[in-house]
């Protein structure tokens, strides 16, 4: 069977990707370019006895190096195996679509053209006469509908046309005549095989000076010297004669080739005097109602996403928990005391890994929500309301979403945040908002300053809660102009294109496709790579474990608790079947399994049936755990409640003592003469050293430590003060980001540098403003309301002062 490769090509919001799913349909394959972060999607479709490979190249505007995306895009047209290149192009934008046509052009690459989005040019009012159109270009033109697949059997036959003669299918339909023999004169320096079609493309970009075809030619031809040479003499030479640069030139031949398809072929309705995109942005760009309308638009999505979402996972933690249940069943039962370290590791992951699976149901609706916003085109122009504010910090309107994703006041995530600035181009601002991200309010932090303001705060929770949720953007609008103006000066800053496309009507399956890929995306690189590290978390927290002196006076608490359980039951008539260790461990089991599936069901169907089910495993067990009016299994049933109280206490001590002697806990203990002018222990230390794993781990690291001593909870003055609480809530506000967020920032980054970075600064930066809120509230005898009123108002004056220094900024629209 014959395979075809095809390349599809064109501008960001033109529906590439929809025609790429329409031709593919499920047989697709999405992955990461080598050495870089823009997504690289793959499919294939059989049509006619022949397979068609597909690759949807990303978004570009045009091929001009600025961003990954355009280098990416013209490098696999150049050097693949490409038979073909499907330009998509947004017909009801045409003139703007067809600059990067005739860059195409440029290339000499069998081509066909889709007009999409034929649906939204006749509601504009807008006539396309094709027959015409397809002549000028000289290169086969297929109208298309993606989202209602209009037009998929027309591109299918004329991709085939097409492949059956290439040659003939190369438009000429753009010629630089006074560029034309110097161009002639340039093409046989060239020693470049791999190229052939594409020589003429390369003299192009050599005479627009494109750094990137400089670099190839430098790397591929020895002659590179000579050939630079000639190009400047040529450019000189030309700019002599026609008092105009090369690069002037080039750019006004497309434009003028441009404007004269669409003069010769489009007419536009009288009538029409705005389209409807025009309309409704007179409302969603309105200078006063912009930021009110983005405002509602925000709180819809966390209102939907975070708090109906959070309520579904009211309806997975149980199916989770039952995962979680089923697959440590699997391994050694626990004994009466003690659990088997191969248990207590299964156990540890299956913790970490339900710890990260409970926000699928977030994600879900949240990418959901986001695909829609995209599809409609709302992105660019949210993009466009807040660029005015962030650019003054090194920040653009590419930073929205990302920031919006991880909690810009509370709820969000930081790894589907960081994941997002994998479409931004400007790649100072990409890396200033990777690096802020962790700063803002991720939803696992949340359950932490609930544990602290509920604690210490009640009075002022409200103002607490707010206060925290806010602060934290004004810190990372201070370190992302920091940033700009010092470690990231020497980036780049690439033009920020702000494209307001024409509104869109979604697909649902266009969502659907849209919404998996990007949750597989984050099951796959994140979850697998956080059961990694969780084996190493799991090793700092059990060994090196307890001394042998330590070992023996919990065997002696063990047989102490057995020997009360023998006593409270020798006058049992049941006393037989369970004075034996063996049995004994047994009923533990049982009666813990029974009373688990028994907690998690209300339905009184389903309550008989595990009664059923446990009463056919063990008849004698169950009577003990459901004794009802028998009497002498009662005394066991007492007996064993008691047992297991004691039993759940002295786990619980072991527990402690293992991350009090462990590698961590050492840790911990080793930062105390630091941590300490923060007013923190190293109970708190080993709490934020395990939280890096997960945030939601400093809550039940917390809980571990605190639990077993009514004396020493934690809000007991004797160990944290209000305002040691203050100073805890803002080193957790700028905590590093966990393992899932480092990870992904080494991905989208692409540089261990940064993601070191991104792990070390907030640490510094945190304890200082701990040590700094602790110290000074210590000294001038502030309430713990006062002190972080008071950093609250000074965090703001240092924002308003840095936002003053202008930062470099070219804007493109």
């Amino acid at each position: 069977m014959n395979s075809i490769n095809l390349a599809l090509v064109g501008q960001p919001n033109c529906g590439k990707s929809t025609i790429f799913n329409m031709l593919t349909n499920i047989k697709q394959h999405i992955a990461n370019y080598p050495g870089v972060t823009v997504d690289k999607k793959e499919g294939s479709y059989t049509y006619k006895d022949s397979k068609y490979n597909v690759i949807d190249l990303p978004g570009t505007y045009s091929f001009s190096s600025y961003s990954e995306e355009e280098k990416i895009t013209r490098s696999y047209i150049l050097n693949k195996e490409t038979n073909i290149i499907i330009n998509t192009i947004d017909a009801s934008n045409l003139r703007r679509n067809l600059y990067l046509t005739m860059q195409l052009f440029d290339m000499q690459k069998p081509m066909i053209i889709a007009f999409n989005m034929l649906d939204i040019a006749k509601q504009n009012g807008q006539e396309i006469n094709f027959e015409k159109l397809e002549k000028l270009v000289n290169a086969k033109v297929v109208q298309t509908v993606a989202t209602k697949k209009q037009g998929l059997n027309e591109l299918k036959d004329s991709i085939i046309e097409v492949n059956n003669d290439l040659i003939s299918h190369v438009s000429t339909a753009l010629f630089y005549e006074k560029l034309q023999p110097y161009i002639d004169r340039l093409k046989p320096q060239l020693n470049v095989d791999s190229f052939e079609l594409s020589k003429h493309f390369i003299c192009i970009k050599l005479f627009e000076n494109d750094e990137g075809i400089k670099s190839f030619v430098k790397n591929n031809d020895y002659n590179y010297d000579e050939i630079f040479d000639i190009v400047q003499k040529y450019k000189e030479e030309f700019k002599d004669i026609h008092k105009i640069s090369v690069e002037q030139y080039i750019v006004k031949i497309r434009y003028e080739k441009a404007d004269e398809l669409v003069k010769s072929c489009t007419t536009k309705s009288k009538t029409q005097n705005k389209t409807i995109s025009e309309k409704i942005d007179t409302i969603i760009l309105n200078k006063f109602l912009a930021l009110p309308i983005l405002g509602l638009i925000i709180f819809t999505l966390y209102k939907f996403s975070i708090v109906y979402g959070y309520d579904l996972t009211n309806i997975t933690w149980p199916i989770l928990a039952w995962v979680k249940y089923t697959v440590v069943s699997l391994f050694p039962s626990e004994d009466i005391s003690s659990i088997p370290y191969l248990t207590q590791l299964a156990i540890w992951m299956m913790n970490s890994i339900i710890a990260l699976l409970n926000y699928i149901p977030i994600f879900l609706i949240l990418f959901f929500l986001i695909a829609i916003l995209e599809d409609v085109g709302y992105m660019p122009r949210m993009a466009f309301i807040l660029d005015r504010v962030f650019s003054k910090f090194g920040l653009h309107g590419e930073s929205t979403l990302p920031l919006v994703l991880s909690g810009i006041f509370a709820g969000g995530c930081a790894v589907p945040g960081v994941m997002a600035t994998k479409g931004m181009n400007d790649k100072r601002a990409k890396i200033a908002t990777i690096l802020t991200i962790p700063l803002m309010n991720c939803l696992a932090k949340i359950p932490f300053f609930i544990l602290i303001i509920v604690t210490f705060f009640k009075v002022h929770m409200s103002l607490m809660m707010f206060m925290i949720s806010t602060i934290t953007l004004f810190i990372a609008l201070i370190i992302s102009k920091l940033l700009s103006i010092s470690v990231l000066k020497a980036y780049p800053n690439t033009p920020f294109i702000m494209e307001l496309p024409s509104y869109h009507i979604p697909t649902l399956r266009g969502l659907l496709v849209k919404v998996f890929d990007r949750v597989w995306l984050y099951l796959k690189k994140i979850v697998t790579i956080v059961a990694a590290v969780a084996i190493v978390l799991f090793v700092l927290i059990q060994f090196p474990g307890l001394s042998q002196k330590e070992k023996n006076q919990y065997d002696i608490q063990s047989k102490a608790m057995q020997d009360t359980f023998y006593k409270q039951t020798k006058h049992s008539t049941y006393f037989t079947y369970v004075n034996e260790k063996k049995e004994l461990k047994e009923l533990i089991n049982f009666y813990t399994q029974y009373k688990y599936e028994k907690m998690n069901t209300k339905d009184v169907t389903v309550s008989k049936a595990i009664d059923e089910k446990f009463q056919d495993k063990n008849q004698l067990f169950f009577l003990f755990a459901k004794p009802n009016k028998n009497k002498e299994a009662r005394k066991i049933n007492k007996a064993l409640k008691i047992l297991l109280n004691t039993r759940k206490k002295l786990l619980r001590e072991l527990k402690n003592n293992k991350i009090e002697n462990s590698f961590l806990g050492s840790i911990g203990k080793f930062f105390v003469p630091v941590t300490q002018y923060a007013g923190f222990d190293w109970k708190i230390n080993v709490a934020f050293l395990s939280s890096f794993a997960a945030r939601e781990s400093s809550v039940s690291t917390l809980g571990a430590l605190y639990e077993s001593n009514q004396n020493n909870s934690l809000g007991d003055n004797h160990t944290y003060s209000p305002l040691s609480a203050v100073a805890i809530i803002i080193f957790m506000a700028l905590t590093p980001p966990c393992i899932a967020t480092m990870i992904m920032i080494k991905i989208q980054t692409n540089s261990l540098k940064w993601m070191l970075f991104a792990l070390f600064y907030p640490i510094i930066l945190g304890l200082l403003c701990a040590i700094f809120i602790f110290q000074m509230g210590t000294i001038f005898s502030l309430s713990e309301i006062e002190a972080m009123g008071y950093f609250y108002i000074f965090i703001i004056l240092i924002t308003l002062a840095l936002g003053l220094i202008p930062t470099k900024k070219e804007t493109y629209v």
